[in-house]
């Protein structure tokens, strides 16, 4: 059985929103704001400087980063491979792209972006185990 982050007794999807602004961003701040089972701790302009780290404090289960930089989350990743983090799903190109990162490494290509999708991704990216 799949879980759903709507269901009784689970805790919210805890998610920091980074760079959500703009008409995609606009979108996608409403679509998680507005969604039962999730809960934003924090909404960033522009990410961290000190990369997820920064974010460790905030203990969030997923990262949504609009219009991000995939080399500079690549070296993120690098950087705390060693350590447990969150997730963090990326959206390039006006959304035309989506990708969600893992601490394994592990990169899900997801395709054209949806508000179904997002939320989808969302709720499986904190429900599911990583793939190995």
């Amino acid at each position: 059985m799949e879980l759903d982050a709507r269901s009784p007794g689970l805790a919210p999807v805890r998610v920091a929103l980074v760079g959500c602004t703009g008409l995609l961003g606009d979108i996608i701040s409403r679509a998680v704001l507005g969604e039962d089972g999730v809960e934003v701790v924090a909404d960033l302009e522009a990410p961290p400087v000190g990369g997820l780290a920064e974010l460790e404090a905030l203990e969030v289960d997923l990262v949504l980063w609009n219009d991000a930089d995939e080399l500079r989350v690549s070296r993120w990743m690098d950087e705390v491979s060693a350590r447990c983090l969150p997730r963090l799903l990326t959206t390039v190109g006006d959304g035309r792209d989506a990708s969600l990162w893992q601490v394994v490494p592990h990169r899900s290509c997801l395709g054209q972006l949806s508000v179904d999708s997002l939320l989808a991704t969302i709720r499986a990216s904190s429900a599911a185990p990583a793939p190995s």
